[in-house]
């Protein structure tokens, strides 16, 4: 087991379910737009998402072995373990949380099953500070109309400072993986992407990658697009491109922080995009 602080190497209640086909995998899409439950399998790996208050908390699963990628605000933890249990997942079987950044509608409810279940949590170096500020004290840079109205009641979202148990190093800049099979049991692996924050992360499984908030998903429908706060929009279609190019290059299907799930050729839309000032 790796020690608290150890720096990694290197090297999101069922309903009457809807069948939606997206690309080679297949979508079980369970409850409402706010509270969805939703399983997509391709191959040997499964992504379960669960919704809550908007934000995708996701159980990459192979077999019996799992871990989590994010884990929601703070105050809906409880209610995600509840989630969890109905869509047939054992929290206790998670292995791992992998914060795919600081911003606490997706950190606040990772040391709940920490402090229950021993799950280990992951996260960028670069977001060190945050997490143990409670806070994102960077100011945000919203891109859109909803998000100016949402400003206030974002930036001053707080949760309880924590550390993580395992440190992925965020600089420099070039690939920087963490195998997770070692630690969790699947095979995926946690590469470090600096620019919604600087210790944000993807993670890849099979043909899945799970983003963060490097970009989202349309509301409503099943497109990527910016995000609802970017600071570097031109530095964001550089990372786009890099996702598509190095990291996730067999990805089919992508999983924001935020709705979806999206299918490549969206994504490859959006970073063909000019960024707004080209």
């Amino acid at each position: 087991m790796q020690n608290a602080g150890q720096m990694a190497s290197p090297t999101r209640r069922r309903r009457t379910p809807a069948l939606l086909l997206l690309g080679t995998a297949t979508a079980l899409l369970l409850g409402g737009c706010a509270g969805r439950t939703q399983l997509v399998r391709a191959g040997a790996i499964e992504v379960i998402t669960l919704r809550q208050s908007h934000n995708n908390a996701h159980v990459v699963r192979q077999g019996e072995a799992m871990f989590l990628v994010d884990a929601g605000l703070q105050r809906d933890a409880a209610a995600l373990e509840e989630r969890m249990r109905d869509a047939g997942i054992d929290p206790a079987k998670v292995r791992a949380v992998v914060v795919t950044h600081g911003h606490a509608d997706h950190v606040g409810g990772a040391s709940h099953f920490r402090s229950r279940y021993g799950a280990r949590i992951i996260a960028g170096a670069g977001d060190r500070a945050m997490l143990a500020a409670g806070r994102h004290e960077a100011p945000l840079c919203p891109t859109d109309f909803l998000a100016r109205q949402r400003l206030e009641q974002d930036q001053g979202q707080r949760y309880t400072p924590l550390q993580a148990d395992v440190w992925v190093d965020s600089d420099p800049r070039e690939t920087v993986a963490l195998d997770l099979r070692p630690l969790t049991g699947v095979d995926a692996r946690v590469i470090a992407m600096p620019g919604h924050t600087e210790g944000s992360l993807i993670v890849v499984a099979g043909t899945f990658a799970l983003v963060g908030d490097l970009f989202r998903g349309s509301i409503p429908g099943w497109s990527a697009t910016t995000h609802f706060y970017m600071c570097d929009l031109a530095d964001n279609k550089r990372d786009l491109r890099e996702l598509l190019e190095v990291h996730a290059k067999d990805a089919t299907t992508f999983f924001p922080g935020h709705f979806g799930p999206i299918e490549r050729a969206s994504v490859e839309a959006l970073a063909a995009e000019e960024p707004p000032g080209k």
